[in-house]
């Protein structure tokens, strides 16, 4: 009974499936045919899109063509209107052209008149000047003789002049070189063998020379005392120019001794102002400014040479921070001792310094600011404590708003110096407390 159930429910099992089976064709069909349907419907809407478009675009050529018929609807009443005004014009001109026409007809009857009486005069005219045109000619050849024999004429007066003229310089010429009349050295003048044409040829050839050696100029003489006296003037002008130039060189020299002896008496108190600080800060050692080139001190370098106390001679740069930061305060100072002022500004000099450089520092400002008054720009705590007389510091415990302390190391008190509320406003920060410690 099991396996004839069994068997049912495989049969039944079978045909469920092949009922699935089918079920999924048809839905499969279904989804090709729903596929095929949304296809169909997106070409339609593809086809009343285009077909919306062309009817806008007939609707907009609609539009243009009434705005074209409406134009050319002037235009053609406009030309309607010119040819009425065109057609009036015509009437006007046809009248005016038949006035014409008469007058023409009356004017030429009138000018064939005045022409057959133009003819019989112009017959008569050729006749009058055929005759004066053969009088004219044998004026003309008559007067053509007349006027070669006249240059004929004239050019042999012109010859005749010019060589009674030049017989004349020549004469003059040889009486004035000659001192004797001429006719007494022609007298004296041997008979020459010699034919005219060897004379002829010889007589060109001498005149082919003087036109080689070409004109002679009338204004050399004026053209040499203008070339003399313009080599005068730049003459003078030379002169001029090198006692100038003589004075200028004097000058520079004179100058070049004065800043010499100047910057030598400078450099010589600065380096023995340079020593004794050095000796006072470094507590001996050896110390030396010395000029690359003393034969040219204005244009040479100037080199420093430190040696600390236990340390050989040696260049600045071979030095510690701390050293080289002594010794520029030493040469520093030594420059500024030569010309001392009434105030000095020091903005963090002893920044590189150690305690014990520091307080041979200090010693040093104790020393001069008798005569100086030091503003000293530090973080450090011992040189405000142990040198400045006054202390002024600046912190900000809220951003954006600075504190001014002030503190009287020795004297008066400082508060008559400080604003009433001892705040300022200000846009930086101070990241830690600055302090400047002024000495008097």
């Amino acid at each position: 009974a099991l396996d004839v159930e069994a068997a049912a429910l495989a049969q039944e099992s079978s045909t469920r499936e092949q009922a699935i089976a089918d079920a999924r064709v048809r839905l499969s069909a279904a989804e090709q045919e729903q596929e095929q349907v949304r296809e169909r419907r997106t070409a339609r809407q593809v086809s009343q899109a285009q077909a919306g478009a062309r009817v806008q675009m007939t609707m907009d050529r609609e539009r243009r063509l009434a705005d074209e018929v409406a134009t050319a609807s002037q235009r053609l009443a406009q030309l309607r209107q010119e040819l009425g005004e065109l057609a009036k014009s015509d009437s006007e001109l046809a009248e005016q052209m038949a006035a014409w026409r008469l007058d023409l007809e009356t004017r030429e009857s009138t000018l064939a008149d005045g022409e057959a009486r133009l003819t019989a005069a112009e017959g008569a005219v050729r006749d009058a000047d055929a005759a004066l045109v053969a009088a004219e000619s044998a004026l003309s050849e008559v007067r053509r003789r007349s006027q070669a024999l006249s240059d004929e004429l004239h050019h042999a007066e012109l010859r005749f002049t010019e060589l009674s003229g030049r017989r004349a310089a020549i004469r003059e010429r040889l009486e004035t070189e000659w001192k004797r009349p001429l006719e007494e050295m022609i007298a004296e003048v041997p008979a020459l063998e010699i034919d005219d044409e060897a004379l002829q040829a010889e007589a060109t050839e001498l005149r082919q020379q003087l036109e080689q050696l070409g004109p002679v100029n009338a204004l050399a003489i004026e053209e040499h005392d203008e070339t003399m006296k313009r080599h005068d003037f730049l003459v003078a002008q030379r002169t001029d120019l090198s006692d100038a130039r003589n004075s200028l060189l004097q000058a520079i020299r004179e100058i070049d001794a004065t800043a010499r002896e100047l910057f030598l008496g400078t450099f010589n108190q600065v380096r023995e102002n340079f020593r004794t600080i050095f000796m006072s800060l470094f507590g001996g050692g050896e110390c030396d400014l010395r000029l690359e080139n003393p034969d040219a001190p204005l244009d040479c370098d100037i080199e420093i040479h430190a040696s600390p106390r236990g340390k050989k001679t040696q260049r600045i740069n071979l030095l510690s921070s701390g050293e080289r930061a002594l010794v520029a305060l030493s040469l520093l100072f030594g420059i500024f001792l030569t010309k001392p002022s009434p105030f000095c500004l020091l903005d963090e000099v002893d920044a590189p310094l150690d305690d014990a450089n520091v307080g041979r520092f200090v010693r040093m400002l104790n020393q001069f600011k008798s005569r100086t008054q030091f503003i000293v720009i530090t973080h450090n705590p011992r040189t405000t404590t142990e040198a400045g007389d006054a202390v002024y510091g600046v912190t900000m415990q809220e951003p954006g708003v600075s504190s001014l302390v002030s503190v009287r190391m020795r004297g008066p008190s400082t508060e008559d110096a400080l604003p009433d509320d001892g705040v300022r406003s200000g846009s930086g920060a101070l990241g830690e407390r600055e302090t400047a410690a002024a000495t008097t």
